[in-house]
């Protein structure tokens, strides 16, 4: 990366984001209050919260207006399908009838998206594959129709094709994370405007902190790359995009996280300038809130 560390940018943010003047996260995790703190330090000033099980961050929803206060959209808890992947950020649901209650419940709360979970992780113990679980495209479709009935657009956690193809079908608002992304998949959103959150880090940090082996190791280089050359591609493509670190907070290395993942739109083919505007002003517009 060439240049200014991007906290020290404040004037090339502000030439390409008219009123709005910091960084957004689409994509974290609110444990705690705490949490907030660590994004006022990296010079974020909106987070979409994807949801933990104990719905934290629904009491720190808030859509602006509080001075030193980061915006907070928040997802509540996730929804996942029972015996899949979700359940250290979610509540599963098996039918309808819960589908429809939880969404209900979340609307209540004060839920300002809901979170669905179609597909399961990228795997580090057998490298090209994604774990199991993840509701299929009946189910996002009808989920999709529910947090409509209700105000609420959908993210939803999608690695595969088939998973981001059915979550396209359905009418999801973004796709989180996105891994094994692939042109047919990337048109479709380009032609649909939905908004992909790759979070690129998230995967480069898992396979740093965990038990995995050099194979796995390799492997998460070799996606890592791809995975970059497909933003490229969708940026080109006109494939909305929105930065998110997929960090839960209060993380004392969250700084840095957010840094990396602006680095790696760069190394994606996307000028300092372009990754700004994806940072500030098209992050706002996902999240759908003035800052």
């Amino acid at each position: 990366m060439s240049g200014l560390p991007y906290q020290d940018v404040t004037a090339m943010r502000g030439k390409n984001s008219g009123t709005h003047t910091g960084f957004v996260d689409a994509h974290v995790h609110i444990q705690g209050s705490a949490g907030l703190r660590d994004g006022i330090a990296a010079g974020v000033v909106a987070f979409r919260d994807a949801g933990t099980k104990q719905g934290t961050g629904l009491g720190l929803d808030r859509r602006g207006g509080q001075e030193h206060a980061p915006a907070v959209l928040s997802s509540g808890w996730g929804l996942y399908k029972k015996g899949g992947y979700g359940s250290l950020f979610g509540v599963s649901v098996s039918t309808r009838g819960e589908m429809e209650k939880e969404i209900l419940a979340l609307k209540r709360a004060g839920a300002g998206i809901i979170k669905a979970t179609a597909s399961g992780m990228v795997s580090l113990n057998n490298p090209g594959r994604i774990t199991p679980g993840g509701f299929n495209r009946d189910e996002l479709t009808f989920i999709v129709r529910e947090a409509t009935r209700h105000g609420l657009g959908v993210m939803a956690h999608a690695n595969g094709e088939t998973a981001i193809l059915a979550c396209v079908e359905a009418g999801v608002r973004s796709i989180e994370h996105g891994f094994f992304m692939t042109e047919r998949a990337l048109g479709l959103l380009a032609n649909k405007k939905i908004f992909w959150v790759p979070t690129v880090g998230a995967l480069k940090r898992a396979a740093e902190t965990g038990e995995v082996s050099r194979a796995a190791h390799e492997f998460v280089a070799g996606l890592i790359r791809s995975h970059l050359e497909m933003i490229g591609q969708a940026h080109e493509l006109g494939v909305p995009l929105a930065v998110g670190t997929d960090c839960v907070l209060p993380d004392p290395g969250y700084q840095k996280a957010y840094e990396a993942e602006l680095q790696y739109f760069e190394q994606a083919g996307l000028s300092r300038d372009e990754v700004l505007k994806v940072a500030c002003v098209d992050g706002a517009r996902l999240l759908g809130i003035n800052t």
